[in-house]
């Protein structure tokens, strides 16, 4: 039976934009992939765009089950979410679906091979140990705002010198 996403749960995914797919190979390896184009689906689905994930879809067809970890990095929570997932050809109608619902909030023209799409049927919270150091959720984001901050100045020192 389908879970029903919450207001939060949705919430947290709109702020979030980027999730971790986990999925099992037909010899039991994990494949733990970063999804960019993570979305709300509808009231009892999620989806992303499959862009470059050949081993998620062949996994899918071996063993049709997934979890999404969506985290938003300032909040330090977010859910897991699991279930059954599908892959979709171009032509299907769950891609032309998917692919409206990111235009919706997205400008880019993502080339895409499919839309994979996980039912929701189990969902847990995630939440950071953090949270016993601060206030609440407000105090949370501002002490990581500071620190993102300093991260990116960092990184950006470190990409002007390395030049990967």
């Amino acid at each position: 039976m389908a879970f029903a996403l919450t207001a939060d749960m949705r919430a947290v995914v709109k702020a979030a934009h980027l999730a971790f797919a986990a999925t099992v190979s037909a010899d039991g390896r994990p494949n733990l992939s970063p999804k960019g184009t993570i979305r709300v689906y509808d009231d009892h689905h999620l989806c992303f765009l499959d862009i470059a994930s050949p081993r998620t879809r062949a996994n899918l067809e071996q063993r049709p089950w997934m979890e999404i970890n969506v985290v938003d990095a300032l909040s330090r929570r977010g859910y897991r979410f699991a279930g059954p997932a599908k892959s979709h050809a171009p032509s299907s109608a769950e891609f032309a679906r998917a692919s409206e619902i990111l235009r919706r909030d997205d400008s880019n023209a993502y080339p895409a091979l499919g839309v994979v799409v996980l039912a929701v049927v189990e969902a847990a919270p995630v939440r950071s140990p953090g949270y016993r150091f601060v206030r609440d959720e407000a105090d949370m984001r501002a002490v990581w705002r500071k620190r993102r901050d300093a991260l990116d100045a960092e990184f950006d020192e470190f990409l002007l010198r390395a030049r990967p």
